[in-house]
């Protein structure tokens, strides 16, 4: 049979692209493990880019960390005790606060 190639292409947020190739041969056996092969290219230059984006956004954030941890107890505590209530009764409606 035919050898046949797999192609995928990562674009980022700037534009750039980064080409992915695979070589396979024309049957469905080898068409599996190119996609296979593909998606773990791929997945490679994902989890390095995850780990960047992490790595300079730990900086960025590490003062707003401690504003969302005092909102996340207060959430706690209203769905701990809404979790009190009987089951017949409806839960309570949220309010939506909006920050300026």
């Amino acid at each position: 049979m035919a050898a046949c190639e797999l192609k995928g292409e990562l674009k980022y947020r700037d534009g750039q692209t980064n080409q992915f190739t695979v070589q396979v041969d024309g049957n469905l056996k080898s068409v599996i493990t190119g996609i296979k092969k593909l998606n773990a290219d791929i997945s490679e230059v994902l989890t390095a880019l995850v780990d960047q984006e992490r790595g300079s956004t730990e900086n960025n954030t590490a003062d707003v960390d401690d504003d969302e941890e005092e909102e996340s107890d207060e959430e706690d505590s209203t769905t701990k005790t809404a979790t009190k209530k009987s089951n017949s009764e409806p839960p309570n409606k949220r309010i939506k606060t909006l920050r300026a």
